[in-house]
C-alpha cells in the first residue's frame, strides 16, 4: 500500500467532530492483516537454561509464518478536534497510531500489515505504533491481549486505560491515554506498581515507531550518545567517523542504537521533510531522563528488514524514553511500591524541524541565505492549544529585533522571516500569553548540556567486581537485576562459603531463597541476620514470608508485626499481616488496626493496587454493603482495569458479562483472583469464580495456546483445594483435574505448591499433579526434587505431552547423563512425535555420545513431514548435514525454510552473507 493510499484509508476512519466539542471515546473494530503463527512451543522455557531472556511461565511464540490472515481487531478510539487515536487492546495495548487531523498524517508508524519476526522477548513481534515496555523490553505481552477500560470525564476530556499484570513477577503497569478538548497533546499517565510480595527487577521504556524516509531528521537535543552497555561515547550529530547520524539516510553501516548522554532536555522528536510533519515526545526530565534512537540502517540488511517487517517496504525509527540510562540498566521495585509519571506526544507539521518543544508548542528556528549571500532567520511555531493575543518576540541578547501580537491556534502554523541578521549572533524566541506568562523560550543552539570538555568520548572503562565477598555480593546483585536468579544464588553461595558470617550475604541469599521457594533455607539464613540486626524490617519481612509458606502462621505474624514498624515496609508488611489476621477470621482488627492505616482508597495514588483491593473485600465482608459499593466506585476510578475490583462490583450486584469473557480468555486471571481471595480466607468467593460457566473467548482476544477455563487443570485443582478449606471434599475436583490435558499448563505461583501437595495428599497416584509439581519446582531451579516428581509422573502416566522433552533435557544438561537422556527422548518419539525439543535434545545427546553425523541426520529427518520444522531444528539438521558432507542438502533445506514460500512474500528472516539461519532474531534489548 502506498503512503497516499494509507493516508486516505486513515482519513476515512476520521468521524466528524465539531471544534471545541468534548472528546469522544468509544469501542469499535479495526481490520488489519497479520502474519500467521503456528502453535506456541509446548515446552516450558525454564530459566535454569537461560542467560538473557527469561519468560517462564509464558510460552515461546517462535513459529512465525510467511502467510498472512485478515483480522478484525477490537479497537478503542479516542478523538478530539485535532487528533484521532486508535488503541489495540488485544495487541499489547499498543497505540496503533494517532492521526493529525490538520494534515491527515499519522504520528506513529501505521504499518498496514502486522508482519511478525522473531524480535520480541518471547519471539513474535511486530513493528507498529507505540509499545509499552515494563518490566522488560519488547515485553511478554507485546502482541497479547491486555486489560483495558475507557472513560469520559466531566471536564470534557476522555481516556483509554490499558495495562497488564505479568505472570513472571506479578508486577503491573497501566497507561492512561488522555485527550483534552482543544489540545493537540496526547498524555500518557504511567503507573508502575508491584503488588507482589517480593522485590523484582524492572525498567520502563516507551517505544514509538515513527515512519521515516532517507531525508528524515532525528531532532534529539544532545551532543553525545552512549552505546548499549555504556561501552563507548560518541559525538552527535556527526559521529567519530564523520557521518551525520541525525539524517536517517546516513545510517549506512547498519542499525543505529544510541542513548542520549549528557543532556537534561525534556523533549525529542523526528521530522520528515517528505511529509513536512513529525512527532515530538516530552516528559519531565526528573521523571523520565533517558532517551534512545533506533533504526535498522540503510545497508543491505536494513533494507531486508524493511521487507521482513512490512508489506510496503516502509522504514521506521523508534523514539524511546526510559527511566534508566540504557536498556542494560534495571532497578528493583519493592513490594507495594508504586511509581507515577506522565509522558506526552504531540504532532508537529509545516515548520521544517524541531528546535525546542514543551506542552505549549514546538518552535523551529533555522537560517537561510538568499542569492546575494544575506542571512535570514526563519522562525516557525506550532501551538498545542489556542493562545489569544499572545506576544511573540525575537531578541538579540537583550534587545528586541522583532515583536508581534497574534492569536495562535493549533490549526495554523505561525511563521516569520527576519532578514539580514548577523550570522555570528544567537537569537532568542520568546512566546508569552496575554497574561505575560512565558509559554516557550529558546535561544539558538543553547541547551542544558554537560560541557564538552567534561565528557570523555571513545571506549569507556568497564568494571568487573573482584572475587571478594563484597565483589561477589555486587556480582550477585547484578545477576538478580539481569533476571539471572539461579546464577545469583550460586554466586551468593560461593561468597558465603568464604564469608559465612557476612550479614549482607546472609540477607541477600535468604531474600533470594524466598523467591526461589527454598523457604527452610531462607528462614535459617534470615534468622542469623535477625539475631544480630533485630531492627532490619526487610529481613523480618522476608522471613515472615518464608514462615508463612512453611505454614507457621504465628511465627510469620511476629515477623510481619516487626516489619510493619519499619516505615520502608509498613505497607507491604501491613498487607500480609492483615491477610494473616483475616484468615483467622479477625476481620475487624485487620481492617481497623492495619489496613485503614496503610491503604485506604482515599490515598490510592500512593499505595499499590493489592492493598486497596484487600480493603474493599474486607469492607464487604464486614458490611454494610452500601459502604463497600462506595469504596469499589472510588477504587475503580483509580484502578479501572483491576479484575479484582470488577469482580467485587459483580458480587455487590453489578455483574458484567464482558468481564467473564475477559477472564475466560486467560484462566490465569482467574487463578490470580482466587489466590487473592484465598489469602483473605474468602474461599466461597474463590469457589464462585472456580465454578462459574465462562463463555468462549474469540481467538484474537486470547493468548495463542490458551486453554479454556473448563479444561484448565489448575482451576480444577484450586477448586478442590478451596472446597477442602471450607470443610468439604475436594476429591471429585482433584480427579477431574487429573483427567484434563496438560499441554501449555505452566504453573508459577507459590500458592500452587500447597494446592498440588494437597491434591497428592488425597491421591498420591495423580500423575498430573506430580508432573505439574515437578514443573513448578524445576522453574525455580529445584532440580533434584523436580526430576523425582517427573519420574514419578512418568511411571504413572508415560504419555504426558512434553514430559519426556523436559525430563530428557534435565538429565542431559543438569545431570550430565546423555545416555539416560537419550532413552527418555527415544520414548518421547513414540508419545509426542511432533515435539521438536525431543529431536534437538537427542541431537545433543548423540553428539556427546560420539554418534556419527549420519545417524544424527537420520534421527532428525524422522521429524514428521507434515509438521512445521522450527528454526532450532532446521539449524541442527543443517549442521548435521554439513558434518556429514552433504552441503547441497543443507543449502536446499535453508532455501526451503528461509527463502520466500510464495511470490512476493518475505523470508522469515533476512539473508546475511548467504546464511540466513545465522541471523534468526534481532539483537536488540
Amino acid at each position: 500500500m502506498t503512503r497516499s493510499r494509507l493516508s486516505l484509508c486513515i482519513l476515512l476512519l476520521l468521524g466528524p467532530l465539531s471544534l471545541h466539542a468534548q472528546v469522544r471515546v468509544w469501542q469499535g473494530q479495526m481490520p488489519l492483516a497479520a502474519s500467521e503463527e503456528g502453535p506456541p512451543d509446548e515446552n516450558p522455557p525454564f530459566d535454569v537454561y537461560g542467560t538473557a531472556n527469561f519468560s517462564y511461565p509464558y510460552t515461546l511464540r517462535e513459529d512465525v509464518r510467511n502467510t498472512e490472515t485478515n483480522h478484525l481487531w477490537r479497537a478503542l478510539f479516542l478523538e478530539n478536534e485535532y487528533l484521532k487515536c486508535t488503541i489495540l487492546p488485544d495487541l499489547g495495548g499498543h497505540i496503533y497510531t494517532c492521526v493529525d487531523k490538520i494534515n491527515g498524517k499519522p504520528m506513529f508508524y501505521a504499518n498496514p500489515t502486522l508482519k511478525k519476526a522473531l524480535i520480541g522477548y518471547r519471539g513474535a513481534w511486530s513493528a507498529f505504533g507505540v509499545e509499552f515496555n515494563f518490566p522488560v523490553s519488547h515485553n511478554w505481552v507485546s502482541l497479547s491481549p491486555v486489560d483495558w477500560s475507557y472513560a469520559q470525564d466531566p471536564d470534557g476530556s476522555a481516556s483509554v486505560t490499558v495495562g497488564n499484570r505479568d505472570r513472571v513477577y506479578g508486577m503491573e503497569w497501566t497507561v492512561q491515554l488522555v485527550l483534552r478538548p482543544g489540545s493537540t497533546v496526547l498524555e500518557e499517565r504511567v503507573t508502575l506498581s508491584n503488588p507482589s510480595e517480593l522485590r523484582h527487577r524492572f525498567y520502563w521504556w516507551n517505544n514509538a515507531g515513527v515512519q521515516v524516509h532517507d531525508d528524515s531528521k532525528i531532532w534529539y537535543p544532545m551532543q553525545f550518545t552512549a552505546s548499549h552497555g555504556f561501552k563507548d561515547i560518541d559525538t552527535w550529530p556527526v559521529n567519530a567517523k564523520g557521518m551525520d547520524l541525525s539524517i536517517v539516510g546516513n545510517h549506512k553501516d547498519g542499525p543505529v542504537s544510541r542513548f542520549i548522554y549528557g543532556s537534561r532536555e525534556p523533549f525529542m522528536g523526528i521530522y520528515d521533510p517528505d511529509t513536512d510533519a513529525g512527532v515530538v515526545h516530552y516528559a519531565n526530565y526528573a521523571d523520565l531522563p533517558a532517551k534512545k534512537i533506533w533504526t535498522w540502517g540503510t545497508n543491505a540488511d536494513g533494507l531486508a528488514w524493511r521487507h521482513v517487517l512490512s508489506d510496503n517496504d516502509s522504514a521506521y525509527a523508534e523514539v524511546q524514553a526510559g527511566l534508566f540510562r540504557n536498556q542494560e540498566t534495571y532497578g528493583f521495585l519493592q513490594p507495594e511500591q508504586i511509581i507515577h509519571f506522565s509522558e506526552y506526544w504531540m504532532p508537529v507539521h509545516g515548520i521544517g524541524g524541531i528546535s525546542r518543544a514543551n506542552l505549549n508548542g514546538v518552535v523551529f528556528m533555522s537560517r537561510k541565505r538568499d542569492a546575494t549571500g544575506h542571512e535570514a532567520l526563519v522562525v516557525a511555531f506550532n501551538a498545542n492549544r489556542r493562545f489569544p493575543d499572545a506576544s511573540i518576540r525575537v531578541l538579540d541578547g537583550t534587545s528586541t529585533v522583532f515583536q508581534a501580537t497574534a492569536t495562535l491556534d493549533p490549526a495554523k502554523t505561525w511563521r516569520h522571516t527576519l532578514d539580514d541578521l548577523s550570522p555570528a549572533k544567537k537569537y532568542t524566541f520568546v512566546l508569552e500569553s496575554d497574561q505575560h506568562e512565558v509559554l516557550l523560550k529558546h535561544t539558538e543552539d543553547q541547551y542544558d548540556w554537560t560541557p564538552r570538555n567534561e565528557v570523555h568520548t571513545g571506549p569507556q572503562t568497564t568494571y568487573q567486581p573482584p572475587d571478594t565477598s563484597d565483589g561477589l555480593l555486587e556480582r550477585g546483585t547484578n545477576e538478580e537485576l539481569q533476571g539471572q536468579l539461579i546464577a545469583a544464588r550460586k554466586t551468593y553461595a560461593q561468597a558465603l562459603a568464604a564469608s559465612p558470617d557476612s550479614l549482607p550475604l546472609l540477607k541477600a541469599q535468604g531474600r533470594l531463597d524466598v523467591n526461589l521457594f527454598r523457604f527452610d533455607e531462607a528462614s535459617r539464613l534470615l534468622k542469623q541476620v535477625e539475631d544480630r540486626a533485630t531492627w532490619d524490617g526487610e529481613t523480618r519481612y522476608y522471613r515472615g514470608i518464608a514462615e508463612a509458606a512453611l505454614d507457621h502462621p504465628q511465627e510469620a505474624r511476629l515477623e510481619f508485626e516487626a516489619a510493619y514498624r519499619d516505615p520502608s515496609y509498613r505497607a507491604a508488611a501491613g498487607v500480609l499481616l492483615a491477610e494473616l489476621l483475616i484468615k483467622d477470621k479477625d476481620f475487624a482488627r485487620a481492617h481497623d488496626d492495619v489496613l485503614t492505616h496503610v491503604c485506604h482508597p482515599d490515598t490510592a495514588n500512593t499505595v499499590a493496587q493489592r492493598c486497596i483491593e484487600d480493603v474493599v473485600a474486607v469492607r464487604r465482608a464486614l458490611g454494610p454493603t452500601d459502604r463497600a459499593r462506595q469504596l469499589v466506585a472510588t477504587a475503580l476510578a483509580t484502578y479501572p482495569t483491576s479484575g479484582f475490583l470488577r469482580n467485587e462490583q459483580a458480587i455487590l450486584g453489578h455483574p458484567d458479562a464482558q468481564f467473564d469473557k475477559h477472564l475466560a480468555s486467560d484462566p490465569n486471571r482467574i487463578i490470580d483472583l482466587v489466590i487473592q481471595y484465598n489469602r483473605l480466607g474468602l474461599y466461597a468467593d474463590s469457589l464462585a469464580l472456580l465454578t462459574r460457566q465462562y463463555p468462549a473467548a474469540p481467538a484474537d482476544e486470547a493468548e495463542p495456546g490458551t486453554v479454556p477455563p473448563g479444561r484448565y487443570p489448575l482451576l480444577a485443582y484450586y477448586r478442590g483445594y478451596c472446597r477442602e478449606q471450607m470443610g468439604q471434599s475436594g476429591l471429585a475436583d482433584y480427579q477431574a483435574a487429573a483427567r484434563m490435558p496438560l499441554r501449555y499448563v505452566f504453573p508459577e505461583r507459590r500458592e500452587t505448591l500447597q494446592v498440588l501437595r494437597a491434591a497428592l495428599a488425597g491421591n498420591p497416584s495423580d500423575a498430573s499433579a506430580h508432573y505439574l509439581l515437578g514443573t513448578l519446582l524445576f522453574s525455580k531451579g529445584i532440580t533434584d526434587q523436580a526430576i523425582a516428581e517427573w519420574r514419578r509422573a512418568a511411571s504413572l502416566n508415560p504419555d504426558i505431552p512434553s514430559l519426556d522433552a523436559s525430563l530428557g533435557r534435565a538429565l542431559l544438561e543438569i545431570r550430565q547423563s546423555p545416555s539416560e537422556a537419550a532413552t527418555v527422548f527415544q520414548h518421547g518419539f513414540q508419545t509426542d512425535p511432533a515435539n521438536p525439543a525431543l529431536y534437538t535434545g537427542m541431537d545433543k545427546a548423540m553428539r556427546q555420545m560420539g554418534k556419527p553425523a549420519a545417524q544424527r541426520v537420520a534421527m532428525l529427518e524422522k521429524f514428521p513431514a507434515d509438521a512445521d520444522m522450527p528454526t532450532d531444528l532446521v539449524r541442527a539438521l543443517v549442521n548435521a548435514l554439513r558434518e556429514d558432507g552433504k552441503d547441497d542438502q543443507a543449502d536446499a533445506l535453508l532455501a526451503k525454510h528461509f527463502l520466500p514460500r510464495k511470490e512476493g512474500a518475505a523470508p522469515l528472516v533476512p539473508e546475511s552473507k548467504g546464511k540466513p539461519a545465522d541471523v534468526p532474531v534481532r539483537q536488540h534489548p
